[in-house]
């Protein structure tokens, strides 16, 4: 972890991604998140002032139904407490493997999203 511990530290971005398991995000990116509270409270604090991104996928059209709700809600939460900026959340349904390369709204969304960090990139550099 202290290599990515370095590397988060030097970034400006940061996308997180995780398809909905059980109404919330993945086992592995809850282990993640865990992970990072080592760094990302009181004065080791390396999140505050960092831009996030959020991508979801899930099976049932409805956000609500999956609980992307819960995961969105969450990555709220955790980035009010940290101090970091929300800069975009792009999510759509989708459940097989690569079936969301076909909702081409979700793609485009996305694209915007990357293009969003790195404009927000440039003006600090």
């Amino acid at each position: 972890m202290n290599q990515l511990y370095s590397k988060i530290r030097k970034a400006d971005s940061i996308v997180v991604a995780s398809p909905i398991y059980w109404f919330n995000i993945s086992a592995q990116t809850k282990i993640f998140i865990d992970r990072l509270y080592a760094v990302g409270v009181g004065q080791k604090n390396i999140f505050k002032g960092k831009n996030i991104a959020i991508i979801l996928s899930f099976a049932d059209p409805d956000p609500f139904i999956s609980g992307a709700v819960n995961a969105l809600r969450s990555f709220q939460d955790i980035c009010r407490y940290i101090g970091a900026n929300i800069e975009g959340m792009v999510y759509g349904s989708a459940s097989g493997a690569g079936e969301i390369k076909e909702k081409q709204d979700v793609m485009e969304k996305a694209v915007l999203l990357g293009k969003h960090l790195a404009t927000i990139r440039m003006k600090h550099t």
